[in-house]
């Protein structure tokens, strides 16, 4: 078992940003000032994602395409981003007519919020969510309110730049909250968060999302809920803890006890500066995870099918040379004796045409194969052998998969015999294996030294598969 954590100093203090939340929270048709039009009543509302500014005035159509300042508290906000509007008309008879608006604001920000310096962001999730770091990744440990907290921080490092993944709950509400160590641009530091929670989410299934408060230096806010929801995916590739999984044996668990590994901080920082870099990498994270966040047995495997094509053109290492399958030039005449003999044995099953044609092509068994043409089914394998991780017979039939996939038998239906608990037990097998694959070609291409849980081999007695697979394998 790898380190589990790295004791270090390292304060933190969240308390004035975690109580402007609360506080954002609990707004319920509280009286806001609208600046230029302090003498028209606005009351603004946060009810769970969303924020809402009544205007007790008509606005004018074209106001969707505009921004107010509205002024709460001590603090001037403007409004970056407007949804949905709506008006309201009341008209009695000898009585004013009374008019109103509803605005949604999907994003707002202090006025004097810094574009320049050190931020935060905090992202509100279910307290349900806040677990341990500790069986997935390597942490550091931080200081909060006196306390030492050894599982629950993880430092990034994107560009150079140094960034704390902290999660902690707060009042019944959960956060995870997301530190530039070094000064940015405002700019960079948002498109590294999006980094780091893609990272983090592809290891531990949960990607934040929904809405983020993000603070300066100063304590200054900029609002937002104009971001990708939170998405819970399916798979988890790496675990500690082999008794997690309820249809692993105890004597299996106990084989592996101690000896399972987690993602270092910097195989976790190669993981976000590939996502940071490469948004055809960023793309393949997004859909592994949103394919799996609706569970959909008719979506996962053909989505996999595309991933593991793309990941195979974006690991695969350019290489313009020939090689010879078996060099060895006895062991070469070795295999196609036995090749001839094998057809031999079975000559009574084939007519002479075709046991001619099979007996001409053992001639050429072992020509060079030319690494710059390669069949669709060699480019899906070869960053496999480039990286150096072995496919078995069933992973190659498993990869092979994705020309029906992509052809339209989306059901990898073998014939009309088949009902539908055969189908889906089978759709699913092929979609645990397959990410099982697409995550040893991530993780190896990042660094990562230690072991991969096989998704798909609880379900090989139900598919009545047998194999020399693990529970576990090494990379």
């Amino acid at each position: 078992m790898n380190t589990s954590t790295r004791q270090i100093k390292n304060t933190k203090k969240f308390e004035k940003e975690l109580k402007l939340i609360e506080e954002f929270n609990t707004l319920d048709n509280h009286e806001i000032n609208l600046v230029g039009h302090e003498e028209v009543e606005t009351r603004i509302s946060k009810r769970e994602k969303r924020i809402n500014l009544e205007i007790k005035a008509r606005i004018a159509d074209d106001t969707e395409t505009e921004n107010f300042v509205f002024i709460l508290g001590k603090n001037s906000y403007e409004t970056k981003k407007l949804g949905n509007n709506s008006s309201h008309s009341e008209i009695k008879v000898n009585k004013s007519a009374n008019f109103s608006t509803t605005l949604e604001i999907n994003s707002f920000y202090s006025l004097d919020f810094n574009q320049n310096g050190i931020f935060k962001a905090l992202y509100p999730i279910n307290i349900k969510e806040i677990k341990t770091f500790h069986t997935e990744f390597e942490t550091i440990t931080h200081q909060r309110n006196g306390t030492e907290y050894f599982y629950d921080c993880i430092r990034i490092n994107i560009n150079g730049t140094p960034y704390d993944l902290t999660q902690l709950k707060y009042n019944k509400s959960g956060f995870y909250i997301i530190e530039c160590l070094a000064e940015q641009t405002f700019e960079e530091f948002t498109e590294a968060t999006f980094s780091i929670r893609q990272a983090v989410g592809f290891i531990n299934r949960l990607m934040v999302g929904d809405e983020e408060y993000i603070f300066d230096n100063l304590g200054k806010l900029y609002y937002s809920n104009y971001i990708r929801p939170t998405i819970k995916g399916m798979y988890s590739p790496i675990t500690t803890n082999p008794y997690s999984y309820p249809d692993i044996e105890k004597e299996i668990a106990d084989k592996f006890y101690g000896k399972l590994t987690r993602i270092t901080l910097k195989s976790l920082s190669n993981l976000a500066n590939k996502i940071h870099s490469d948004p055809e990498f960023s793309t393949a994270i997004l859909v592994i995870l949103e394919a799996t966040s609706i569970r959909s047995l008719l979506l996962i495997p053909s989505s996999f099918a595309v991933i593991i094509e793309l990941l195979s053109k974006n690991i695969n290492k350019e290489e313009i040379t020939s090689e010879i399958p078996i060099e060895d030039k006895k062991l070469k005449k070795k295999v196609i004796e036995e090749f001839h003999e094998v057809i031999d044995k079975n000559s009574h099953t084939l007519n002479e045409k075709s046991i001619l044609k099979l007996k001409r092509r053992l001639n050429e068994i072992n020509k060079p194969v030319h690494k710059q043409r390669l069949t669709n089914n060699e480019k899906l394998t070869r960053p496999f052998e480039q990286l150096g991780l072995k496919l078995s017979l069933q992973d190659i039939t498993i990869i092979e998969h994705r020309n029906e996939l992509l052809h339209g038998n989306i059901l990898l239906k073998k014939d009309d015999d088949q009902n539908d608990d055969d189908i889906n037990r089978y759709m699913g097998y092929v979609s645990a294996k397959l990410f099982t694959l697409i995550s040893k070609l991530i993780l190896k291409s990042i660094g990562y030294n230690g072991y991969v849980y096989n998704q798909a081999k609880y379900l090989e007695k139900q598919m009545k598969i047998e194999t020399n697979e693990q529970y576990f394998e090494r990379i």
